[in-house]
C-alpha cells in the first residue's frame, strides 16, 4: 500500500524570548497503526516570574472555523481538538505582555500548551500574527483578529508605548533586491499596523515604527511558503511604561 504522507508545518509564536521560536515541518504517515485517535489540549496560564497559576483571557482560533473562541479569566482547562488543524492561542491580561502562539499540536493524546505571561517591562518584544502576502504592504484580512487583540492589549495598558517593527522575506540570489527596497517595504508594513491602531482609538504618540528590512530573517534560506510568511513578520517592543 502506498504511503500517504501529510506534510505539516509548525508556525510557532512562543513568548519566552524576544524572538519567535519555530520548529521544522513534520510528516505524518497514515499507514502507521499508532496514530492518535482523539487529541486533547490542556491550557495552563502561569506568571513567568513567579511560576504560579493565574487567570487571563484566552482566545483560541481553529476550534471553530468561522469564529474565535474566548475563555474569560481562565487558568487551566482541557479541550478536544480536531486533528490536522492549525491553532492559535492568544492571551491578554493587564500589566502583562501580549502572548500569541500559532502551531500544529504535538502528535500525542494530550498537547500541553503552557503559557508563561511576562510582566510588562521596557525592551520586551513579542511577535504578532500579522500577515503580508509577497511584496505587498497591505495587511492580509486574516490578520484582523490579531490586530483587534493588539488594540485590546493597548487599551488594557493605557500608559505603555510600543515600537512596531516590520520584517521582510528577502533571501540572497538573483532575485535579491537592494537593501533600501526591503527597508522601505517593512516601514510601510509597520505603518499599516500603526494606522490601523490609530483608526481604532490608540493615540499616535504611543506608537513608533521601524523597518528592519531583511536583516533579521528567521529563515535566511526559506524552502517553503510558511517560512517566507514567518520572515514577513511584525514584532512589537515596549519602549515606555
Amino acid at each position: 500500500m502506498r504511503k500517504l504522507v501529510f506534510l505539516l508545518c509548525t508556525i510557532g509564536f512562543f513568548a519566552n524570548s524576544a524572538n519567535a521560536q519555530f520548529t521544522t515541518e513534520k510528516s505524518i504517515d497514515s499507514t502507521q497503526t499508532d496514530l492518535v485517535e482523539e487529541q486533547k489540549m490542556q491550557i495552563l496560564v502561569t506568571d513567568a516570574k513567579t511560576k504560579r497559576a493565574m487567570e487571563a483571557d484566552v482566545i483560541i482560533k481553529g476550534l471553530n472555523p468561522r469564529k474565535t473562541v474566548v475563555f474569560k479569566n481562565l487558568t487551566d482547562t482541557t479541550i478536544t481538538l480536531k486533528k490536522y488543524r492549525i491553532y492559535t492561542v492568544s492571551v491578554l491580561k493587564p500589566d502583562f505582555m501580549y502572548f500569541s502562539h500559532k502551531f500544529w499540536p504535538d502528535e500525542t493524546n494530550l498537547h500541553l500548551e503552557r503559557i508563561d505571561l511576562r510582566p510588562l517591562s521596557v525592551g520586551l518584544k513579542t511577535p504578532v500574527d500579522i500577515t503580508f502576502l509577497g511584496d505587498e504592504t497591505e495587511i492580509y484580512h486574516k490578520s484582523l483578529p490579531a490586530l483587534e487583540e493588539l488594540t485590546t492589549f493597548l487599551e488594557q495598558n493605557p500608559s505603555i508605548k510600543i515600537k512596531i517593527i516590520g520584517h521582510a522575506n528577502g533571501p540572497g540570489g538573483p532575485d535579491q533586491k537592494p537593501d533600501r527596497y526591503y527597508r522601505q517595504a517593512t516601514e510601510k508594513r509597520a505603518e499599516a499596523v500603526r494606522d490601523y491602531l490609530i483608526q481604532h482609538g490608540v493615540l499616535e504618540e504611543r506608537l513608533t515604527i521601524e523597518g528592519m528590512g531583511n536583516k533579521a530573517m528567521m529563515y535566511p534560506d526559506p524552502q517553503a511558503e510558511w517560512q517566507m510568511e514567518i520572515n514577513r513578520r511584525i514584532e512589537i517592543e515596549i519602549t515606555s511604561l
